[in-house]
């Protein structure tokens, strides 16, 4: 009498190998993913990489960072294709940053004596000279000091040798004036920017790369709430912007 041999019962689902493989193929498919993720630039990316130098140099005052589904809801998709453009952006921009921080050492050397009445700033617009108006002006005076013009002469110095457009810019505190010369802060502030720059072309800058604002108390530093922080708003500053948000000038009328 034959015995009857009893088949191996096999487990059932998938054969062993089968786990071996499954893991092999998808770890081979993370590695071309990856591959393809260091190919492709994604512009937000360098986005948010701009956004986090400006913050680590200090020329932000504040606000957001960039936010994906900000730019989603604004219709603004990812762009693959321009990669390389935003690339040199953003170089470009790290250059520039650079270019402004030479200048301003070059500031803070030619101004160490006035180090505690002048201020030299570097801004997202560019480099800012800061002057208390007691350095440059009398108190509800626009006539320059003859001290004024010494400190306006090591300036004017280095000034001359930047290819720049360079903004004056004339700032009151909040106390109203009312005089024969000057009815309101707006013709203080926009006078003083004014001799600024008249002094500054007796020096020999280019006329061309000047310009010069008055924006009476309407900007403030510090809220006006008591002398010092007057004292503060109350002042001109000389902006050497960067070529990246210096405004097109304008065209001449056949001259």
């Amino acid at each position: 009498m034959y015995r009857k041999i009893k088949k191996e019962e096999r487990p059932r689902g998938a054969p062993l190998w089968m786990i071996t493989y499954s893991d092999m193929i998808t770890l081979v498919l993370c590695f071309f993913v990856l591959l393809y993720s260091y190919s492709s630039l994604d512009v937000l990316k360098w986005k948010q990489v701009v956004a986090s130098v400006k913050g680590s140099l200090g020329v932000m005052d504040g606000g957001r960072t960039i936010d994906e589904a900000e730019l989603i809801d604004r219709g603004q998709p990812f762009n693959m294709g321009r990669g390389s453009a935003d690339v040199d952006e953003f170089e470009k921009y790290l250059q520039e940053m650079q270019e402004m921080a030479n200048i301003k050492e070059r500031l803070l050397d030619s101004l160490a004596e006035f180090n505690q009445r002048v201020v030299v700033e570097v801004e997202e617009r560019g480099v800012v000279l800061r002057f208390q108006d007691s350095v440059l002006f009398d108190k509800g005076k626009a006539y320059l000091k003859p001290e004024a013009k010494i400190v306006l002469q090591n300036v004017g110095e280095i000034l001359k040798s930047i290819d720049k457009h360079i903004r004056i810019e004339g700032h009151t505190d909040d106390l109203p004036i009312n005089t024969p010369q000057f009815p309101s802060n707006w013709e203080l502030s926009t006078t003083r920017a004014t001799n600024v720059l008249r002094y500054l072309l007796e020096l020999g800058l280019e006329p061309k790369t000047l310009s010069a604002v008055g924006y009476g108390e309407y900007h403030p530093l510090v809220p006006n709430e008591n002398e010092e922080s007057r004292q503060k708003n109350r002042r001109v500053d000389i902006v050497i912007l960067k070529d990246s948000i210096s405004l097109p000038e304008p065209k001449g009328g056949g001259f």
